[in-house]
This record gives structure tokens, sequence and C-alpha cells, in this order.
């Protein structure tokens, strides 16, 4: 058969628009395999529960302990990022509290006062009050910390106290005006919500010298703590202390570390519903455990840090590819009791 080079281009250009894309397509050769090894393995229920078990689940069972994570919550707010300045007129006012307060000032006025001198201008030596009760002035030579201008920026610098002036007074702005103060991380909070009273002030002894410590282990101490009690015919009384707070820390917030509040907004303590969940979560997990056979917990536990099916299988005496075989039923058998008992667990938590 003869044809021209035209015909030719014309032949092909009229096969390929009718012609498949790939090579494999046009000899019709076969992939050898149409899911790769163990693929039906890697969608095991049993296995991804296992190993993200709720925190204390499936304790005794042979799995190793994993430390508690950080007490958190969930932010349910979500801040608004305008950073537009507000309108007039639409500010928010703001209570100023100043140190001493007016009742103070009185109470302590009620003192006799102290006198000092200081020199003036002039030079000449004047008297001035330097302390009424707790209230102390300035006789021209304190000086506190303090802002001023300096080339058109603000920076903290000394300064010299006037003479006359009240030395050590403070203002802040705590809270909006008309709204009531924070008192839940005060000490008096604490002690109405626990009905305690503050310790008294412990008495003065020298702290043990490094010889005098004596270091014992668990089983030591319980023997110890046995041979006491068996050498003591009468125990002596005991003697409740009513409830109440150590001597120090001065600031008892520091005792209650669910009431503090971290950076960044994030709250010390957890939300009730994320403690409720993870507690009805970790009953659950452990009542299907509890209704599974104790191979199939095994055999789940022993996933977690075997490094092949192999190593499953061999640990019941198989061998080579059996071994395998044998791994692989055995997790099978296991997935399929653990969806049958979690199914049960979960109905039972419904009712």
């Amino acid at each position: 058969m003869t044809r021209t080079a035209s015909e030719h281009r014309a032949a092909v250009a009229g096969w390929a628009a009718t012609a498949p894309k790939t090579d494999s397509a046009i000899f019709g050769r076969e992939t050898k395999t149409e899911k790769p090894r163990h693929r039906d393995l890697s969608e095991l229920a049993a296995l991804l529960a296992m190993r993200n078990r709720p925190i204390g689940a499936a304790e005794g069972e042979g799995v190793p302990e994993e430390p508690a994570p950080t007490i958190s919550t969930n932010f349910r707010l979500v801040a608004d990022n305008d950073n537009a300045p507000p309108e007039e007129g639409f500010g928010v006012d703001r209570t100023l509290e100043i140190t001493p307060t007016m009742d103070e000032i009185e109470r302590e006025m009620r003192k006799s006062p102290e006198r000092g001198s200081y020199v003036d201008d002039n030079g000449v030596s004047r008297k001035t009050v330097v302390r009424i009760g707790r209230l102390r002035f300035s006789d021209g030579t304190q000086t506190e910390r303090g802002y001023k201008l300096d080339a058109d920026k603000v920076v903290e610098a000394n300064i010299r106290m006037p003479v006359g002036g009240m030395l050590g007074g403070k203002e802040k702005s705590p809270r909006d005006r008309g709204t009531e103060d924070d008192v839940s991380r005060t000490n008096a909070h604490y002690r109405w919500m626990v009905q305690g009273r503050l310790a008294g002030r412990p008495k003065s002894k020298a702290p043990p010298t490094r010889e005098e410590r004596l270091s014992v282990n668990r089983a030591a101490a319980a023997d110890m703590l046995a041979r006491a009690y068996a050498n003591t015919p009468t125990l002596p009384e005991i003697t409740r202390c009513p409830d109440g707070f150590p001597y120090g820390p001065t600031n008892l917030g520091q005792l209650f570390t669910g009431g503090r509040k971290g950076k960044k907004g994030e709250s010390g303590s957890q939300a009730w519903q994320d403690i409720f969940t993870e507690k009805e979560n970790r009953d659950t997990f452990n009542r299907a455990l509890e209704a599974m056979a104790d191979k199939h917990v095994f055999a789940l536990t022993e996933a977690l840090s075997a490094r092949s099916l192999a190593q499953l299988g061999e640990a019941r005496g198989y061998k080579g590819r059996h071994a395998i075989d044998a791994g692989r039923r055995l997790l099978v058998a296991a997935n399929d009791n653990y969806l049958d008992a979690m199914e049960a667990a979960r109905h039972a938590a419904e009712r």
C-alpha cells in the first residue's frame, strides 16, 4: 500500500482523534494489584480509638500512662478586630481610685503631727510637717518615680516632690463607672468561699541541715510506720484543726490555680461541659473494654507498640508468612468485637 505524505498525515490525524491517551490502554496491560498492602487494616476503628482513647481510660490493661494535659478551656468569645478610635461622646467612663482615701486621711489627721525642717529658696531654715500617723509628707529632698516630656517623648524620671507634698499617693482605674468591684481573686473572697481563716505566724525554727535530712523510699517509709504503730501501745489523741489557709503565700489566689487567668485571655479553669464530656467518653470507653474479650483487649494493647503484623503473630507462636496472617486475623477480630462492645456501651449510656 502506497500513499503520499499528505495522505499519511491525514490518516494519523484521524487515528489520533479517537486513540486512547495512554499506552497501557492501547496494549491492554492490567495492574498487578488493585489496592495497597494492608489497606483494609488502615481503617480499623478499634486501633484508632485505642490510640486516641480518653485520658485515664484503659488503665491497668498494660497501656503506658500518658501525662495529663494542661487544664484549659475553649475561648468562647471572638474579639472584635476594630482598631478605629471611638467616636466622640461614646467613650466609657472609668472610676478613679486614689490611695489613701479621704476616710483614711481624716482618720490619720486625728493623730499628732511630726515636724521637720527644710531650707527655702532664700536660704532660711523653716519648719514643716513630715508625718501625721501613717501619712508622710515631703521636706523637699524626696523623689518619686514619674513621667516627664523629654524631646516630645514621655520618659520615666525621678521627680522631686515639693515641700509639703504627700508621699506614697497612688491612683488607679480598676473598672468601668457603674460596675461592681471584681472580688473573685481577693483574699476576702477565698476566705468566704472556704469558710476558713489565715494561720498565724509559725514559730521560728532553724531549717534542718543537709546532714540531718533522712531520705527513704516508699517501702522503707511504710515499714518504719508499721514498726512505729507496733511499738506504740496507746496512740496519741488526734486533734482535727478547723478548715483554714496556711500562713503563706500572702496572696491566697496562688493556692487556687483554677481561678487564675493566664496570658492572652486564657482561663485557668476548665469549662464544666468539657469536664462532663471527657468523663462520659472515658466511662463509655471503659465499659466497652470490659465487654470485650481479654484476648482482644490484649491484642489492641500490643498493637500500639508492635512494629508489624508479624510481631503480633510471632507472640502467639506463628512463624513467617503465617505470623502475618495470624496478626491480621487477630486485629480484624478485635476490631469487630470492639465495634459491637462500643455500640452496646453507647446504648447503655443513653438510658
